[in-house]
């Protein structure tokens, strides 16, 4: 079967990891976008070696061979993963109504940009909807639909409207007020969800230097919706020492292998968020082996059995 060739704008962004973004590149190669928007830091001076690195994954960005509008968008100064990338897909946005968002870690398959495209059009005058998924941190054994709706934003390959962009604002403001309304009303409660708030505090006060938890706050304070797959659609390459927040190469999400999604995507007409898979998909995205389970995957390896404990995977 021939690979998807999308008719969405793709938004790159890249920086220092030439074998994953080579990776990546390949597969948006594959679909063919009629816009490719590059989205790059500079080096940081201080890192010996790391312009070269740049300037090596720049070079690959730029091996377009079909017909695209592409984009440069350069920094010159290091500008860290925080500014760079809210900058890069805002200043973006200034030429797209929609766009796919794919960092330089997150492999998609095909059929995430069939599936990408499936949902704009099915969604794009839905004001509530304001992103569409490619990671599914459930994955039913058996599912019995490609998707559903949650209430909570995941930012490994993902995609959106310049609308639900908008009056994004970085530096959360209205955060503490939100953080009591979910405590009291949150639209999926689950085990981990102090956890993820307690994550999104240290977004909010610049402990933790990112931008995926102030989009996912954005989403919450305006009681969107984000189209979910049930099918993995992107698998995150960049678990390992050299990845900005994801270093720990033994993740249980490290690598997730791509499903297989159905050649006919029967369409959700419930326009309510799926508040159990919601928490499921809470629950699963931060899932850890605790400690007893590492010391049986310690044994298991030793005695060379099979033991690979993982996230709940419901039958559909």
């Amino acid at each position: 079967m021939n690979p998807y060739n999308t008719t969405s704008p793709v938004i790159f962004c890249i920086f220092n990891r030439p074998e994953t973004t080579q990776r990546v590149f390949n597969e948006i190669a594959k679909a063919k976008p009629p816009a490719l928007y590059v989205v790059a830091d500079a080096a940081r001076p201080q890192v010996q070696g790391e312009a070269g690195l740049c300037k090596e994954c720049r070079a690959i960005a730029e091996q377009v061979d079909w017909p695209c509008e592409v984009t440069l968008d350069y920094a010159e100064d290091n500008m860290g993963c925080k500014q760079r990338i809210y900058s890069g897909i805002s200043n973006a946005f200034k030429q797209f109504e929609f766009a796919i968002i794919l960092e330089d870690d997150c492999l998609p398959s095909s059929d995430f940009f069939r599936f990408v495209d499936t949902m704009r059009d099915r969604y794009q005058d839905d004001q509530q909807v304001m992103q569409i998924a490619g990671t599914a941190f459930i994955r039913p054994l058996e599912p019995k639909q490609a998707y559903y709706r949650s209430a909570y934003a995941t930012i490994w390959g993902w995609a959106t409207w310049k609308r639900a962009w908008e009056h994004f604002d970085l530096t959360m403001p209205s955060w503490p007020e939100i953080r009591t309304d979910l405590e009291q009303n949150a639209p999926a409660t689950s085990k981990h969800l102090s956890r993820y708030l307690r994550y999104i505090d240290q977004a909010y006060t610049g402990r933790l230097i990112t931008w995926d938890y102030q989009f996912i706050v954005h989403v919450l304070k305006n009681k969107g919706h984000c189209i979910t797959p049930m099918y993995n659609l992107i698998s995150n390459i960049g678990f390992g020492a050299n990845g900005t927040h994801t270093q720990n190469a033994h993740n249980v999400h490290a690598s997730t292998p791509h499903d297989s999604l159905p050649q006919n995507i029967i369409f959700d007409h419930n326009r309510a968020l799926d508040l159990k898979k919601s928490t499921i998909q809470i629950d699963n995205s931060l899932y850890r082996r605790n400690s007893i389970q590492k010391r049986l995957s310690a044994i298991a390896k030793w005695l060379s059995i099979p033991y690979s404990p993982s996230p709940h995977r419901p039958k559909n």
